[in-house]
């Protein structure tokens, strides 16, 4: 059971599932689906933060909270601070494509 409770907090499920409860949040102007978003994030900024890679183990740790800035921006009315949800996943989907080409593995 452990095994399969890991997989769905650290795993895709749990990646997708947080950005998607967060743009759901960000659309239809609910600022508590943003919290949710970011608790679910957790499990895959932990991972992260096991990462050997400098870049990684940073967004490990901004990833929560970037959820929680857009909650801030929500409230403060300003369109820009949307799309700082985004940034950490395309960073961290950008590194897992480009890491295999330069490490050669």
């Amino acid at each position: 059971m452990l095994p399969l409770l890991a997989q769905i907090f650290i795993g895709w499920p749990s990646i997708i599932g947080s950005l998607l409860i967060s743009l759901i949040g960000i659309h239809s102007n609910r600022p508590r689906y943003l919290v949710i978003g970011s608790l679910l994030s957790i499990g895959f900024a932990w991972y992260l933060t096991c990462s050997p890679l400098l870049l990684l183990d940073l967004l490990g740790y901004f990833l929560p909270f970037s959820h929680l800035l857009a909650l801030l921006s929500l409230r403060m009315k300003k369109s820009w601070g949307y799309y700082i949800v985004g940034i950490p996943y395309v960073i961290v989907f950008l590194a897992f494509l480009l890491i295999p080409i330069i490490y050669g593995t």
